[in-house]
């Protein structure tokens, strides 16, 4: 960290109002990008990392946007890779359990996102619990409305695997690489494909 990283850790972790620490801190790293609505909260229980792991002289940026009454609980160690975007938007809720969100991937909260204790989620991953249009029937009924998303404990999200408004991801599981996930999968399985489908049950990794 350099001064300025410093100086903006030290203002969120003692002074912000949206900052509820208990046992963590925000540890915040050049070029993170904080746009932190005044009613949104972040509830450190554990230490949260903006825009680690960059290399030297590198400029990317790690954004996190939490819009109105948006809550964020970092419930255990957690880490957001440069490049990589958090959104929760209006009334929603994202929970972090300890592990990490890799270079340019998104997590983009509308409605209720779990993510376990153990998450390694690896490059180009985007897990989105709603459409962010709404498609409205002849009586402007909205027929998209956005549906939570769990995922279990020591789940690993292979490179540039999509993870849809809906699924459940078991404990354990692994999502291959370029999986699409639309329907849930269940623990200590692989899945692959488009969509995603499981090819092999009671499997263990680490």
């Amino acid at each position: 960290m350099n001064n300025e990283d410093m100086l903006k850790s030290f203002y969120y972790n003692n002074f912000s109002k949206n900052v509820c620490r208990k046992n963590g801190k925000l540890k915040i790293f050049r070029n993170s990008v904080l746009d932190i609505h005044k009613s949104a909260k972040i509830n450190l229980n554990e230490d949260f990392y903006i825009n680690s792991d960059t290399f030297k002289k590198s400029k990317a940026e790690c954004y996190i946007k939490l819009q109105e009454n948006a809550m964020l609980n970092i419930d255990g160690r957690f880490k957001l890779f440069y490049g990589s975007t958090i959104q929760v938007f209006k009334n929603a809720t994202l929970t972090l359990g300890r592990g990490y969100l890799n270079s340019n991937s998104v997590i983009a909260c509308c409605n209720k996102i779990i993510i376990g204790d153990g998450a390694t989620i690896a490059r180009n991953v985007y897990i989105y619990d709603g459409d962010h249009h709404s498609i409205l029937d002849d009586d402007e009924n909205i027929l998209n409305k956005s549906v939570p998303i769990n995922i279990g404990k020591h789940v690993w999200i292979g490179v540039g695997a999509i993870i849809l408004k809906g699924v459940n991801i078991g404990n354990g599981s692994i999502i291959g690489a370029g999986a699409v996930v639309n329907k849930d999968i269940p623990a200590n399985c692989i899945a692959v494909g488009n969509p995603a489908k499981v090819i092999k049950e009671k499997i263990r990794w680490k």
